[in-house]
Order: C-alpha cells, then sequence, then structure tokens
C-alpha cells in the first residue's frame, strides 16, 4: 500500500520549467571550503553564480554555464524505484500527528552509487530523506527534501568520504526556491570579457 502510493505520487509529480535558488556549501577535510552560490536552471541548462567565498562577497559573481546535464539533486532523479531496487521496511517513524514510513533499499544490480534507504512522508508519500553510499572514496551520506509551492526539492545535503587518508565531509543547504515560467533568454550565454582598449 506505502509503495504503491509512492510510486503513485513519484509519477505525478510535476517538474518545474524553470527554477532559481540559492546554497551554501560548507567543505572541511582534505580541503576547508564555504561558498555562496545562486542557480537557474531550466531543462539541463544551469547558471552558477558563485557569490561568496570562505564568507567574503566577491566584487562580481563567478559565472559557470552547463549545457545537457541532468539535475543530479532531482527528487525524480534519486529517488529509488521497484525496478531498481528491492525495498525492505525497516519501521515507521512519528513527525507530528502523523507517521513516515523507512525502508532499506538493495540495488538489483551492481553500481558505483547506490540508495541504501528512503524514509518516505505519510503525508505526500514522497521522499523525505534518501541515504546513499558511493564507492568512490567509500562515500555515504543523506538527501532531505521538502515542499516548495508545488514541487518537492532538495533542503540538505550531506556526505561523507576518505580521500587520500583524510576524512572529508560537505553539507549543503538549500533556500530561497523561486519557479519562474521562464528565464530570459541570455541566462545560459556564455558571459564573455569586456573589452578593453590597448595601452599606448
Amino acid at each position: 500500500m506505502v509503495l504503491a502510493r509512492y510510486a503513485a505520487a513519484l509519477a505525478a509529480l510535476p517538474s518545474p520549467p524553470a527554477i532559481s535558488f540559492e546554497y551554501e556549501l560548507e567543505q572541511t577535510g582534505a580541503r576547508d571550503l564555504m561558498q555562496t552560490v545562486r542557480v537557474f536552471r531550466s531543462g539541463t541548462n544551469q547558471r552558477d553564480e558563485v557569490l561568496a567565498v570562505d564568507g567574503r562577497a566577491l566584487d562580481a559573481p563567478a559565472i559557470r554555464i552547463t549545457h545537457g546535464r541532468r539535475d543530479r539533486y532531482a527528487v525524480g532523479v534519486l529517488a529509488p524505484k521497484a525496478d531498481d531496487y528491492v525495498f525492505h521496511f525497516a519501521g515507521s517513524v512519528r513527525d507530528g500527528h502523523h507517521a513516515d514510513y523507512v525502508f532499506q533499499t538493495s540495488a538489483r544490480e551492481p553500481a558505483a552509487f547506490r540508495i541504501t534507504a528512503v524514509t518516505i512522508d505519510g503525508i505526500s508519500y514522497l521522499p523525505k530523506v534518501i541515504s546513499f553510499e558511493t564507492d568512490a572514496h567509500a562515500g555515504s551520506g543523506t538527501i532531505t527534501f521538502v515542499r516548495a509551492a508545488a514541487y518537492w526539492v532538495p533542503d540538505v545535503a550531506t556526505a561523507h568520504a576518505t580521500y587520500a587518508k583524510l576524512s572529508a565531509s560537505e553539507r549543503i543547504t538549500f533556500s530561497d526556491y523561486r519557479f519562474p515560467t521562464s528565464l530570459p533568454p541570455g541566462t545560459f550565454a556564455q558571459p564573455h570579457a569586456i573589452a578593453t582598449s590597448k595601452p599606448d
């Protein structure tokens, strides 16, 4: 019953035609880093604007444009599905006046990146928490999701790994979601350096 409603909720979940948001990135371990980034995305086009590094606001955002790359944090990409995973009920947890449902998941085929558990929200029947592990650097982590307008979006992503015998961790906190009907055509154009006069 829960898994059937979960599959139906995922199938019915809309994807925004365009989205903008910000995230705070914190990395510790092999390299310590803090960044504030604003993102604009439509389809497989994405514009990243780095607004601050290590707590210092940049005079002008550092811009990166990418095309043809799927959103790796989208719930439709990450949510485990019955075709790919076996679900094992692990119990329920209370969230206010309702219960959420926890399932351990086992990949049907070997994969370098695997979902190991999912907590299904007892109201929307969408994934509230997804846990994962990866062969790369013995990594593991979780991604939590929340509702924003008509959409289901990432809230916090954490990861831990071992790199060059050092323990490393990463935390991404998402905020300020907006869902415009479209973005200006120049949003995903590659930025160009401003031409300057040659010295005399």
